[in-house]
């Protein structure tokens, strides 16, 4: 396992595709957890938050756990430092992505990235002078004696963007991070991989699965699960992301953002997943986690995938 973390731009070098590879070592019975949206903040009760996140990584028992945004909003140096600390202590490897609200706290953008580098568990890649937007570009191949059995994709989905330079809405997905995408499945043509992609904005397209599958509360349960509680809350614009993507070989993709959506549904082959809402620091009482079970043996299918819940509806 390597960790390695360094800060990024819009414009600069151009690095090669395996300079954002990371590895780990593939073992029976793999799992992925993943939790999302825990809202760390100055009005929170830190130390209730981690004992509640430390029930779910330990009834979880996962092999990586991966954050896929808005772990922090308007949080102190203090609260990071505090999380990472804790998240570290579990001596599993994590991976964090960041979503709308991480950037909001009283830190600059360097202080993130600095505290993940110092953990001996993170797994985490990016350049403070490359020419990619965001600041999550990067992938871990999970291999079994040198094969790659998946590989992970981790995306910055951005936060906010002014598209009539007023009105701030969310942000997309942008060109040259497809692009970096596409590069990676190109080049490395060794394998065929089952790839998996978490970022934290959703896509247009999880709207439309949703539409078609679900009628009210009857759907075809052989195409998905769970249940969509509250609006998508897609980019500013439609993009191309979701047909690039698919085209590159990631058969699966993990959100949060939408606090208390849980769907996850099989969409042009491709699944579309919610995560759960992590904690209690956001509205509404459900909360919990998605546990992503990798077999070694075939691409993901809706059945290698559960959300465990905590909390219940209020």
């Amino acid at each position: 396992m390597t960790s390695l973390v360094v800060l990024t731009s819009c414009t600069g070098k151009t690095y090669s595709y395996m300079d954002y590879r990371l590895e780990m070592e593939y073992k029976a019975g793999f799992s992925i957890m993943q939790l999302t949206d825990i809202h760390l903040g100055i009005q929170s009760d830190v130390n209730a938050t981690e004992a509640l996140l430390k029930e779910e990584i330990e009834q979880g028992s996962p092999n990586l756990i991966i954050f896929t945004g808005d772990t922090f909003m308007d949080a102190t140096k203090s609260i990071v430092d505090s999380f990472f600390t804790f998240a570290d202590s579990f001596d599993i490897p994590f991976a964090f992505t960041y979503g709308n609200h991480d950037a909001q706290g009283d830190y600059d953008k360097f202080y993130i990235p600095d505290k993940i580098m110092g953990c001996r568990n993170s797994m985490y890649i990016d350049y403070n002078d490359d020419d990619l937007f965001g600041q999550t570009n990067y992938y871990i191949d999970i291999v079994d004696n040198n094969y790659v059995k998946y590989r992970v994709y981790i995306v910055d989905s951005n936060s906010y963007y002014a598209p009539d330079g007023f009105t701030e809405k969310y942000d997309v997905i942008h060109e040259e991070q497809i692009a970096h995408i596409e590069d990676i499945a190109k080049n490395d043509t060794s394998y065929s991989v089952n790839s998996l992609a978490f970022f934290h904005i959703p896509l247009y397209e999880y709207d439309d699965a949703y539409k078609l599958y679900y009628d009210g509360t009857n759907y075809d349960t052989s195409m998905g699960f769970g249940k969509n509680r509250e609006k998508v809350s897609y980019g500013y614009k439609r993009t191309d992301a979701f047909a690039r993507m698919k085209a590159a070989g990631i058969n699966s993709m993990f959100v949060g953002h939408d606090h208390i959506n849980d769907s996850t549904l099989m969409y042009q082959d491709v699944i579309l997943s919610y995560g759960v809402k992590s904690t209690r620091e956001i509205y509404n009482e459900k909360y919990g986690y998605a546990l992503i079970s990798l077999d070694g043996t075939s691409r993901l299918k809706l059945s290698d995938i559960s959300h465990v819940f905590l909390g219940e509806d209020k």
